[in-house]
């Protein structure tokens, strides 16, 4: 005959007898109170080894502090990966670093706080930990991925940073906000320091954006830069140039071979092969660009239209003359202009009778030259 088994139930009461094959269909616990005849005393289920088929094994219990733990860890995750990047180009900007690098600090922390759980003694606060430091783990990981792996983001400077997407380079705020639509080629602040503006290029033209991402210069060029020490910019398609505003307003528009300044005066020198104009410096057009430019002597410049250069000298066409402010004082109709400076005159030929005028244009007498 079988030994016989006893066990006390969950009200302390005692079982049995019972043979094994009944024990087994009672759902004997771990820590059941046992015992059978020849034991001194009532032993746990676990210390008698051929009972160890018949112990159920315990279910998992989850405590409340757990259940809340589980939530905050599955709504954080998805909060922190909605937010994580936004939270992260925030942290940079402060620190005019890589919007990637704070995911990085915070995984370490984060795997820090899961080691110290695991190794000190704290193994029973592990689950705890993880769950505590998933989100935060979570949303680093896709930081990291975003700025480093997936897209190429530089370091903020004054709480902007370039980004190269697959899509183009473009510009975010602070708050990880698009500024400069991600769809350039290339874009890069005029000054690493204090920048002002952005060179942009997009489909290998060139043009000038605000950092607000406004169009300052549409890029619809060959070459953009700063011209001469002013604040303009010169903007060059193939063989003719331009000039604007630092604000974008045309001056010059891009349709001459030369810009430059006239001599000693504040108005802007324009070439198209042979011919020549005046610009003012707020983009008024004070001489069309229908002239050959010569020599100047007391404050007046002789002009020829109509004629070419050969040889360093001006042949054909018609002759007349303007003062330094560009206003043309003599009509273009003589062949001929001498000025006399030592006799303040200025002597037009204009064919048989000579027209005579003094320095300010003004017209004084004319003279058969027969």
């Amino acid at each position: 005959m079988g030994i016989s088994y006893y066990f006390m139930d969950k009200t302390h009461k005692q079982v049995g007898p019972l043979s094994l094959d009944e024990l087994k269909q009672q759902g004997i616990m771990r820590e059941t109170p046992v015992w059978h005849e020849g034991m001194p005393n009532w032993v746990q289920a676990k210390d008698i080894p051929e009972l160890h088929e018949c112990i159920t094994p315990p279910k998992p219990q989850i405590s409340v502090v757990q259940i809340v733990l589980i939530l905050y860890a599955t709504l954080g995750t998805i909060l922190f990966l909605l937010a994580g990047r936004f939270v992260s180009a925030f942290v940079a900007s402060w620190f005019d670093i890589y919007p990637y690098v704070p995911g990085i600090i915070i995984l370490i922390i984060g795997v820090l706080g899961i080691i110290f759980s695991l190794f000190y003694k704290k193994r029973k606060y592990l689950l705890n930990t993880t769950l505590i430091v998933l989100p935060f783990l979570l949303s680093s990981l896709f930081s990291i991925f975003y700025y480093g792996i997936l897209n190429h983001a530089y370091c903020f400077r004054y709480d902007r940073c370039i980004i190269e997407k697959r899509s183009g380079v473009g510009v975010m705020d602070k708050f990880g906000l698009e500024i400069v639509p991600y769809i350039y080629d290339n874009i890069a602040p005029n000054s690493y320091w204090s920048p002002a503006y952005y060179r942009a290029t997009y489909n290998n033209q060139k043009g000038i954006l605000a950092l607000d991402g406004t169009e300052i210069i549409p890029c619809i060029y060959d070459d953009v830069d700063t011209w001469l020490t002013t604040d303009n910019f010169m903007v060059k398609s193939g063989k003719l140039k331009g000039l604007y505003t630092p604000r974008g307003k045309v001056i010059v528009p891009c349709e001459y071979t030369k810009i430059s300044r006239w001599r000693e005066t504040s108005l802007l020198h324009v070439k198209m092969d042979d011919q020549e104009g005046l610009y003012t410096l707020e983009g008024e057009e004070i001489l069309p660009c229908q002239f050959i430019i010569c020599k100047e002597l007391n404050g007046i410049s002789l002009i020829n239209r109509g004629g070419f250069s050969k040889d360093g000298k001006v042949q054909n066409g018609v002759w007349g003359a303007i003062n330094k402010k560009g206003k043309i004082i003599i009509p273009c109709k003589y062949n001929d202009i001498i000025p006399y400076a030592g006799s303040e005159r200025i002597e037009a030929d204009g064919g048989y009778i000579k027209d005579i005028y003094d320095f300010n244009g003004n017209y004084l007498r004319s003279e058969y030259k027969w």
